[in-house]
């Protein structure tokens, strides 16, 4: 029982409440509307008085391999961001590479309180490597989506190779991995929809042969889709009537140059749900707390004068927990802190001169709040980060071989200018 804390449950019936969250087995039992209620004498309390309770965070795209190139482009462009990680480190990574990446992108997105991650590992170059992916993640204990595929095609064999990984390790639809296909080719889509897998994709004007894939036909609610920006009416149209979720990276956008036409107002002219991504760390810092707030900053700016709606703090919330879940195909089980949904949750510390004093408390978590403050990450009831500290994780030992993969893979690359 997490008792006396804020409750930002984000379901539309139970709202915001100063109680406690009873969690049995991994699931909430209970979100209670008075400290202590229904308390029983063997119940494990934890004190959380002062602090504010939301569902984790969930991060709708990121490409957890690239974890250990973490900042070495601040300033490139999508040109040069490919040039370096897809066509550039990227074919001379090992399955261990790939390993090390994942837990890097693991270990900070439970830092900053962010339990569930659509794992966008566009550079499986082999079952080995994909082996590697998932394990990697697995050792972590966070909830992710496994979407796999490679950004230039696929290699001989990988058709065979993700059946055979999914018997393997993909059981069944209650667990912590889930498996979907990375895929912007027509010729992917249509050996997803045979084979039962769902799919993410980069989709936008900058993404070449949109509308080869639209004419598949095969848009449907087992479909993410990344960025969305330059899209045609007609083919929102086909996104909302095929019920393909879809999500924004409000910084990647602006530094890519994709936000021209930014999908979270398109999205909003459609009532259409959407979720929030950071899509790499080779820019900048994986960090909820900032892409929610550049997300208010962008959409208000675009949205002035228009017949869009500005989006307010329960809005952008709404859209890194519930909406992630639903680019996350976890709609109703994780997002939401209410009876039946998994104990995925995160607790913020309030109290320091950033946080005091306060206003309301989804304010104070948008517009306030940092990765300083999430003082506990509870992954499926069980804690991935206490106290202020991760759980079970060597990170220095971590950093240390993540620090030995990026220099081995940068001395790699042909000098600048060659």
């Amino acid at each position: 029982m997490l008792t006396g804390g804020r409750v930002l449950t984000m379901d539309p019936e139970l709202g915001e409440r100063h109680g406690d969250v009873v969690l049995e087995d991994g699931r909430i039992v209970d979100v209670t509307a008075v400290p202590g209620a229904g308390r029983n004498e063997n119940d494990l309390v934890v004190d959380v008085s002062g602090g504010i309770v939301i569902p984790g965070l969930i991060d709708s795209h990121v490409h957890a391999w690239e974890g250990a190139l973490r900042g070495l482009a601040p300033d490139a462009g999508i040109a040069e961001y490919w040039q370096l990680t897809a066509m550039g480190v990227g074919p001379h990574m090992t399955p261990e590479d790939i390993a090390i990446g994942q837990r890097v992108t693991a270990a900070q997105a439970l830092n900053g309180g962010v339990t569930t991650i659509v794992d966008n590992n566009h550079n499986i170059r082999s079952y080995a490597h994909a082996e590697a992916a998932v394990d990697a993640l697995r050792d972590t204990g966070i909830r992710a989506v496994c979407a796999l595929g490679l950004a230039t095609g696929r290699p001989p064999g990988f058709a065979q190779d993700l059946l055979r990984l999914r018997e393997a390790y993909f059981p069944g639809d209650d667990q912590l991995l889930r498996l979907r296909l990375f895929a912007v080719d027509p010729d992917g889509w249509s050996f997803a929809a045979r084979e039962g897998l769902g799919v993410v994709a980069e989709i936008g004007g900058f993404v070449p042969g949109v509308d080869d894939l639209f004419a598949t036909g095969l848009i449907g609610p087992d479909h993410t889709y990344n960025h969305c920006t330059d899209l045609t009416p007609a083919q929102w149209d086909l996104i909302v009537d095929g019920g393909a979720a879809v999500n924004v990276a409000p910084r990647s956008d602006a530094v890519g140059g994709f936000a021209r036409s930014s999908a979270v107002v398109e999205a909003g002219r459609r009532a259409l749900p959407f979720g929030i991504s950071c899509d790499n760390e080779v820019l900048y810092g994986q960090d909820m707390f900032t892409e929610m707030r550049t997300l208010l900053a962008v959409q208000r700016t675009l949205a002035f004068g228009t017949d869009v709606e500005p989006l307010g703090t329960h809005d952008v919330l709404r859209a890194a927990t519930a909406g992630g879940a639903v680019n996350a195909g976890l709609a109703g089980r994780v997002g939401t802190l209410r009876p039946g949904s998994r104990a995925d949750l995160v607790v913020l510390r309030t109290g320091d001169v950033v946080t005091r004093p306060a206003g309301p408390a989804t304010g104070t978590v948008v517009n306030f709040m940092n990765q300083s403050h999430v003082e506990i990450v509870l992954v499926d009831g069980a804690p991935r980060k206490w106290a202020g500290a991760l759980v079970g994780v060597d990170y220095p030992a971590l950093a240390q071989a993540a620090e030995a993969s990026r220099d081995r893979l940068v001395g790699l690359l042909p000098p600048p200018g060659r």
